[in-house]
């Protein structure tokens, strides 16, 4: 179910993505989960928004806590890390709490850094890393979400 799901809500991230940049860009990468394990990707999205580039994996969940071994793609990203103009980051919907957070891979790296092995949903309100919740409206399965926050993110994040 949240597999299925997961991918209707990359569709609808890309659709509130468009209308929170009405005058920027983003596109899907194409998706090699049908089976070629040497192909990977650095991300599922990448967007655009005078004067950044946005570099966005986009994971949905169910239940509290998020395991950083189903970011398969950290590495990749970290790579993009510290680059002006750069912005890479998590997208991670936490289905049963209808909350829509952006994690940046710096902040993920400070997490791994510390031990940590996941990311909680209540970490969001601890404000011990940098996560940003991301306004959003339920409606009758998905949320209407605002990322024009992520226009106000700092380098590195």
């Amino acid at each position: 179910m949240a597999n299925n799901r997961g991918k209707a809500w990359e569709q609808k991230f890309k659709e509130d993505f468009k209308r929170s940049f009405p005058g920027g860009t983003i596109d899907r990468i194409y998706d090699t989960t049908n089976g070629f394990k040497t192909i990977s990707n650095i991300s599922d999205f990448i967007g655009y928004n005078y004067p950044n580039i946005f570099y966005l994996e986009c994971k949905s969940h169910l239940g509290n806590t998020f395991p950083f071994q189903n970011l398969t793609q950290y590495d990749k990203l970290k790579e993009k890390v510290g680059i002006k103009g750069v912005r890479v980051g998590v997208i991670l919907w936490f289905i049963e709490h209808d909350r829509v957070l952006y994690i940046p891979i710096s902040s993920i790296t400070k997490m791994k850094e510390d031990g940590k092995k996941s990311i909680n949903v209540k970490m969001a309100d601890e404000k011990l890393y940098n996560i940003i919740e991301i306004p959003s409206t339920k409606k009758r399965v998905f949320l209407d979400s605002d990322y024009s926050i992520l226009a106000n993110l700092q380098e590195g994040e």
